[in-house]
């Protein structure tokens, strides 16, 4: 579902103000911070838990205390059998899994294995900007969202869309942080197609070379007879 549309130009300047653009190498997934002690890896942070998500619980070998479908309250709580009611707003599935593993070894189990994964994610929203055909923020029904599949959301990339230059910017702790991937290499499968996780903004690049070909063919006839004529 697409929100709104925001101002390229206000994405511009955020991708100004977080990285050089083409400057950033290809590929890239860890950019250091300044305040920092460690680089933080941009595809690898996990959804965090909202109201209204819609999570599943496994409990290995402990049918009767898994929950396929768990629904976050309004006030950010989850009701599990024997535990009761669990605070996982702003938490990710992993920790929610330690704290139900540690909850059900202190009274109920030994060694129980949990896992928690996202059924519907409701707070789940992604931007998409730059040279692509529908830019503007979506509302994603799942937490689990690749680069290329975000860009299918805005109706694939435009004509003059620079492929080598997509974007991804991602705040962590009050910080941007910005990676640079190849979209036709991705498709390609010589590279990855990073996770794209809540809040991210997506920017494709815009190819000069490209817009000047078609606006010179578009506005002088007999340039494009030449290429044409020279091609043959």
């Amino acid at each position: 579902m697409r929100l709104k549309i925001l101002s390229t130009w206000a994405l511009a300047a955020c991708v100004a103000g977080c990285a050089g653009g083409s400057d950033i190498p290809v590929g890239q997934t860890e950019l250091p911070s300044a305040t920092l002690t460690r680089p933080v890896p941009v595809t690898l942070n996990e959804y965090l838990l909202g109201p209204l998500d819609t999570i599943a619980i496994t409990v290995f070998n402990e049918p009767s205390l898994s929950i396929p479908e768990a629904g976050v309250s309004l006030s950010g709580k989850v009701s599990l059998p024997l535990i009761g009611e669990l605070p996982v707003s702003g938490r990710s599935t992993s920790q929610v899994a330690t704290m139900i593993t540690n909850a059900l070894n202190a009274r109920y189990l030994r060694n129980a294995q949990v896992s928690v994964s996202v059924e519907r994610a409701a707070n789940f929203t992604v931007t998409i900007d730059g040279e692509v055909k529908k830019p503007g923020v979506y509302q994603i029904p799942t937490a689990h969202l690749t680069l290329v599949q975000a860009i299918a959301l805005g109706e694939g990339v435009s004509d003059i869309a620079k492929l080598d230059e997509v974007l991804v910017i991602r705040e962590i702790e009050g910080k941007r942080y910005v990676a640079r991937f190849d979209l036709a290499e991705i498709r390609a499968v010589r590279m990855i197609d990073p996770q794209i996780q809540q809040g991210d903004i997506i920017v494709v690049g815009y190819s000069r070379s490209t817009a000047l070909t078609r606006t010179l063919i578009g506005t002088l006839p007999g340039v494009a007879a030449l290429f044409v004529a020279l091609r043959q």
